[in-house]
């Protein structure tokens, strides 16, 4: 899959499972979300903002990707080390435990609160993730032009204040919200024709069928066909009416806003 349908899958998993509204349209009426995790009507916005970046955070194994350049130097020496941990593109990321990482190392940020007089307490290294992932999506959906890259550093510390002001009511939110993400990335991955190491380090391949293997290790269900095909970027089109559906009622509840 390709960035821009890995953000938009990320954030339409978190509206999924956090949403719960219902959008009239005329006589139809259509669901939005399934409420399974109740973290508010601003929650909604803002956790979708972390997820779509941690929809890309599998993607930091490969040092050229847009991922990496979106955060110049963090962005770029942080991706060098993740491919060399992780063994390559599409392996130890793109695996059930690059997911156990990525979520085990959210909890852990999440978990570091620090008591400020006058704030209440505060989570730094959450709130460092939060910016780095949100510049991940700002990146990838070309927000910012790459002529002006340096303000992908402005738009995420912005967006991450905002996360930090306004965070999903829910205590365990950032784990749940990353861990949403990477999951979103695997499967979208899994869905192409390259496929995915989802076993990783394991090299041999577990009792499944063998049409599933590509190159003993990588499992693929090719129903996108290629990354970027037109498969892709038909399933593109509802995903992004979802989410967008999604938040702007979230945003409309959560400011008050009634429009007419």
């Amino acid at each position: 899959m390709m960035g821009p349908s890995h953000a938009a899958c990320g954030a339409a998993a978190w509206v999924a499972l956090t949403a719960d509204y219902q959008l009239h349209l005329q006589d139809v009426v259509l669901p939005i979300g399934w409420g399974l995790v109740d973290v508010g009507d601003a929650g909604v916005l803002t956790g979708a903002l972390v997820t779509a970046g941690a929809a890309l955070l599998p993607d930091l194994d490969h040092p050229g990707g847009t991922v990496a350049r979106s955060l110049p130097p963090l962005s770029t020496g942080l991706a060098r080390l993740v491919c060399r941990i992780s063994g390559g593109h599409r392996r130890g990321t793109h695996s059930l435990l690059g997911v156990a990482a990525f979520t085990g190392l959210a909890a852990l940020a999440q978990r570091a609160g620090v008591p400020v007089q006058g704030f209440g307490e505060v989570w730094p290294l959450a709130a460092i993730m939060s910016v780095l992932l949100i510049a991940f999506a700002v990146k990838v959906l070309a927000f910012v032009p790459d002529r002006v890259a340096k303000l992908n550093w402005a738009v995420g510390i912005g967006l991450g204040v905002a996360v930090g002001v306004y965070p999903p009511a829910h205590e365990w939110w950032f784990p749940l919200a990353v861990g949403t993400g990477v999951v979103a990335h695997l499967v979208g991955d899994l869905l192409t024709t390259r496929g995915i190491h989802l076993f990783y380090p394991l090299r041999m391949p577990l009792p499944l069928p063998r049409a599933l293997y590509r190159n003993r290790s990588f499992l693929a269900v090719p129903v996108l066909g290629n990354a970027g095909s037109a498969m892709e970027l038909a399933l593109l089109a509802p995903v992004t009416l979802f989410v967008l559906c999604g938040l702007w009622t979230a945003f409309t509840l959560s400011t008050g806003l009634t429009v007419t």
